[in-house]
């Protein structure tokens, strides 16, 4: 009893110096995710989704719109970014430490998020350390994607509802609410699976025993602020109505299956294939995370259910994608960063419930979990095959006056052309036939990029641009080509022709 006791106030001391000094421990929070998130960024060069961003976001904000609008995702990402690359230059660091920043920032949401729902700083604090040592939230706050700023305006809706929910006439809770599901709907398109989410959740409420004051169903102020940010969004409708019944960009995605779930929170902790795991540990993570988010939720029993909130918010887009994915595959990992989020989030609340009864088992689990996400870094940090950079800057060395320029496929189109220091275009080889203007070649299908057959080139020089490996367009090579140079980096290879 005096061990358990002296355990208690020891737990109870920790306690009370976190709700004292929030504020340094908060500080120290950022610090890290701050860190974790700034190690390595360019160690990788630009691949091709980042340099298709930043090809789309080097334009206008009009030719931003249109560009966007022959693509499969919304515009606001790209118009982000080009006003940052103004401000901060269009390096590979200047592009990445946009999503660096939305990185940090939603871990101080979470933090901020979590204090809210429980009140209590040491369970924001665990949160904020398991949000700021995330694998899979790092390894997207290192990518000139719209990802990470996904993250910020679902968090920020999330924080709207919170404060709605607390008290139904909080205006600044409905402009929160207004700004991230508008800003989210002109960022990616399953916002969407978030609104049903929040009202998946308020629609709950009406069904808890003694809560008669929380009824947004009824409230004209819930109704007028999803409206309002359907006509926010109503100008792109057009344009997405368009992506939808022609667009490319989507056939590269596999159909789901059971085990798809699995994968993705494996994918969130290690940030690794995890087939590669035994077979006991691919089902013991994935089943031990649900059954905590499940727990926590039938436990919580506050007026609000906050966490129900939370549970909703995680599951309901995942579990809905993989569904639809066994039909017509949408699914990929990487569009799910705000449930990440959510899973952090949660988990930080269920240690908390567990170290009441069972404090060395939560203890074990909290550092399981932590342990796990560390590796999950190294495997981030490990990563840097892709090496385009290093190719183009041989390129760029080696080139002449008059030398042509290809991109063997579309795969190594916008990251060799945004390294391309030569002054001359690089030319797309369409073999397979040229793509329909949508997706991806919406920004080249008028720019007279094209070549069809290596035969039309004039006698020259001619750098070819490809993977390394075997490849049918090394093989469609003529026979007049002789190739002088190679320059290979991670998978990435220029090979340098004299055609005779």
């Amino acid at each position: 009893m005096a061990n358990t006791k002296i355990k208690s106030n020891s737990s109870s001391r920790f306690s009370k110096y976190l709700n004292e000094h929030w504020v340094l421990v908060f500080g120290v929070i950022i610090v890290l995710a701050v860190t974790a998130r700034w190690v390595g960024i360019t160690k990788s060069s630009i691949w091709h989704d980042e340099g298709y961003s930043a090809m789309l976001a080097s334009r206008d904000w009009l030719g931003i719109w249109l560009g966007s609008a022959r693509d499969v995702h919304p515009p606001l990402y790209y118009e982000l970014l080009h006003g940052w690359s103004v401000i901060f230059g269009n390096s590979a660091l200047a592009l990445r430490s946009l999503s660096a920043v939305c990185g940090v920032a939603v871990v101080g949401l979470g933090y901020l998020i979590v204090d809210k729902i429980t009140k209590r700083h040491n369970i924001a604090a665990l949160a904020g350390v398991i949000l700021a040592l995330n694998p899979f939230l790092i390894r997207y706050s290192q990518e000139a994607r719209m990802y990470g700023v996904l993250g910020v305006f679902m968090l920020v809706a999330m924080l709207g509802l919170i404060m709605i929910v607390r008290r139904n006439n909080r205006w600044l809770g409905y402009a929160l609410y207004i700004l991230g599901i508008s800003a989210g709907l002109y960022t990616h398109y399953f916002t969407v699976l978030v609104v049903a989410s929040f009202w998946l959740y308020v629609a709950s409420l009406y069904i808890v025993k003694g809560n008669k004051k929380i009824k947004l169903l009824s409230d004209w102020r819930w109704w007028g602020a999803n409206v309002l940010a359907v006509i926010i969004f109503l100008p792109w409708i057009p344009n997405m109505i368009n992506q939808i019944t022609s667009g490319q960009g989507l056939g590269w995605l596999s159909k789901t299956s059971i085990a798809t779930f699995n994968d993705t929170i494996w994918q969130f902790f290690t940030f690794t294939d995890a087939h590669l795991i035994g077979p006991i540990s691919y089902w013991v993570l994935p089943l031990g995370v649900l059954a905590a988010i499940l727990y926590i939720s039938i436990l919580d029993k506050s007026k609000e259910r906050f966490v129900r909130l939370l549970a909703i918010f995680t599951l309901l887009p995942i579990l809905s994608v993989i569904v639809i994915s066994l039909v017509k595959p949408v699914f990929h990992q990487r569009y799910f960063v705000f449930s990440a989020l959510s899973v952090c989030m949660l988990l930080a609340i269920y240690f908390s419930s567990l170290v009441k009864k069972h404090r060395a088992v939560a203890v074990a689990l909290a550092l399981v979990v932590i342990s796990l996400q560390l590796v999950g870094i190294r495997n981030v940090y490990s990563q840097g095959n892709h090496q385009m950079g290093n190719v183009m800057d041989a390129l760029n060395q080696q080139y002449l006056p008059g030398d042509s320029i290809i991109s063997a496929e579309l795969y190594t189109y916008f990251d060799s052309s945004f390294y391309n220091q030569t002054g001359s275009r690089i030319l797309l080889y369409t073999h397979n036939g040229r793509p329909n203007g949508y997706g991806e070649s919406g920004l080249l299908y008028d720019k007279g990029v094209y070549t069809d057959s290596f035969t039309s080139l004039p006698p020259g020089r001619v750098w070819l641009i490809g993977k390394t490996g075997q490849h049918d367009y090394y093989d469609s090579v003529p026979p007049s080509w002789v190739l002088k140079q190679s320059y290979r980096g991670g998978y990435s290879e220029a090979r340098l022709y004299q055609i005779q």
